[in-house]
Parts: structure tokens; sequence; C-alpha cells
């Protein structure tokens, strides 16, 4: 057996097959590897990579419809999250069985459908993904639509925003003015350590194609909108609450980890102030937050 580990966000993945090339990594994946000597014993989630001849459609319990790639169906231990694509084939090309807690599972990789690709990478998206959201809505975290910057002289910046909210176009603009590192340009992890919240890159990047397995403390959330002038406006804890949970990435298949992740922005809500940024895309936005006072 042939084991490997990468972490994402303080999560430790590890996962095992019976032959090298079911560990390979997508690029994006890459850079969370763990070193041999650094990988825990067990990792936070285990995963088991095996192949099956023939996957059929799955017959029972809908959780819930992505509407693209992936369904979730209850188990009698846990779930199962089918993979389809056109582009494969009807029939899923893979199948992920976990436990209730996301802390353990296989993944069944379908010959069928996968036999003439030269490279299949089990682990990629969104399966990576879908195991570390759900695995974080026991009350250990919560991903959000956003971009992490660092800022050499000033710390951390999160700025969350929808789809063409900004978030590329601000990172660009950060990293032609400022000694900057991007966590992520699309997606960020925010997760509580010694009381206070941290900002976690990810692998899942956006357009601009920043990620970085890094960390950094947040002392301000800002909401990125358009606008025809930098404004900075505070917000009211219930506007928080509202906001951040329109830009993050909770579970939808059932009420306990949904709860659990509303739970979890709340207590962000309490902790870490929150302010809508309407912003024009020069660099008079970032000017606009290195001269920001509370």
């Amino acid at each position: 057996m042939h084991h490997h580990c990468i972490r994402i966000a303080g999560i430790s993945i590890g996962f095992t097959a019976n032959s090298p090339e079911d560990l390979l990594l997508s690029p994006e994946l890459i850079p969370f590897t763990v070193s041999s000597g650094a990988t825990p014993t067990p990792c936070d989630i285990e995963i088991t990579i095996e192949w099956a001849d023939h996957l059929h459609l799955r017959q029972g319990k809908k959780l819930f419809d992505s509407g693209s790639l992936w369904t979730i169906f209850a188990t009698d231990s846990g779930y199962a999250i089918d993979f389809v694509s056109p582009v494969l084939g009807l029939k899923p090309y893979k199948r992920l069985l976990v436990t209730k807690d996301f802390s353990d599972a296989r993944l069944v990789l379908n010959r069928e459908c996968l036999a003439g690709i030269e490279r299949v990478y089990a682990l990629e998206y969104p399966a990576d993904e879908l195991l570390v959201t759900n695995w974080l809505a026991q009350g250990r975290g919560i991903e959000v639509h956003g971009c992490g910057l660092v800022d050499s002289e000033t710390g951390g910046h999160l700025f969350l925003g929808h789809s063409g909210a900004g978030k590329s176009t601000t990172t660009l603009i950060w990293k032609s003015v400022r000694n900057a590192e991007v966590l992520s340009d699309d997606r960020i992890i925010l997760r509580k350590e010694e009381n206070k919240f941290w900002m976690h890159g990810t692998p899942w990047h956006g357009d601009a194609g920043f990620a970085l397995p890094q960390k950094a403390s947040i002392s301000r959330i800002f909401i990125l909108e358009h606008g025809n002038a930098n404004e900075i406006m505070p917000m009211t804890k219930s506007q928080t609450v509202a906001e951040l949970f329109a830009r993050s990435f909770p579970p939808f298949h059932g009420r306990e980890p949904l709860s659990s992740s509303l739970s979890y922005i709340e207590e962000i809500a309490n902790a870490v102030p929150c302010y809508r940024f309407r912003f024009v895309p020069d660099s008079s936005a970032v000017e606009a937050i290195l001269n920001f006072r509370d």
C-alpha cells in the first residue's frame, strides 16, 4: 500500500492506494503536500482509493444535487457522493463513500469511464473541497468566497465577494502597488485558533491563479462591491451574519451541518469587525484600506 498526505487550512488529508499512480496530485494540490517525516498518524481525514470495473447510477435517498458534477445520497453509515460528467458518460466516474463526520472515506474510481484517461487525479476538485468543507462543518471552521492578502507592513486583509465582485481585480491591484502575498484570490478558510480567527489559503483559486498553503490573522473583513467612489461603511451584526453566510460554502444536505456552519459564522461576526467596501478598480482602493481607522 502507498500513502500520501496533504494539508489544507491545518487539516491533514491522508490517502492510501495499491498503486502510486493512484496518488497523483493535480497541480493545484502539489504545494499543499506534507513531507513524509511530518505526516500525522492518523490524518484528520483518511481516504482509501480503489477501482471498480463499473459504477451504476445510485438509487436511494438523494439529499442534495449540485446541479453540475456531484450529488450526495444518504447511506446507513454516512453519505455517498456520486460524480458524473457528460464528458465521461452517464454513469458516475467516481464515488466517495464517507462517514457522517467526514473523517474516513473510500474513493471508488470507475474503470469503465476512466480507462482512456492518461492521468487520473483521484482527489481533484471538487472532491477535495467537499471533504474539507464538510469536515469543517462539525464546528471546526468555514470556507468563504473571498481573497486573502497579507501586506508586508499592515498584515492580513480579507475581502469577500460573489463572482464578479472584484476579488481577482483587488488581488492584482494590491500586487501591483504593495508587497503583498496572496493566500487565495477566490476561496479562503476561516478557523479559530487560540481565541483568534485566522484566514487560510486554499488550492481553489480564481482567475488570478493565486493559492498558498499559509495563514494569517485577520482584524477586519470587507464585503466587496463595485462603486463610483471608495466608501467603507460599518455593518450591524445581523447584516454581517447575512453577508458572510451568502458568501460561504456551508453543506446543504442536512440541518445539523448547516446549523453548525451558521453558528460558526455568528461567532466570527461577534469577534471580527465587518465593513461594506464599495471601491473603484485602481490603486486608490488600496489607499482607502490602508488609511482606514475603525
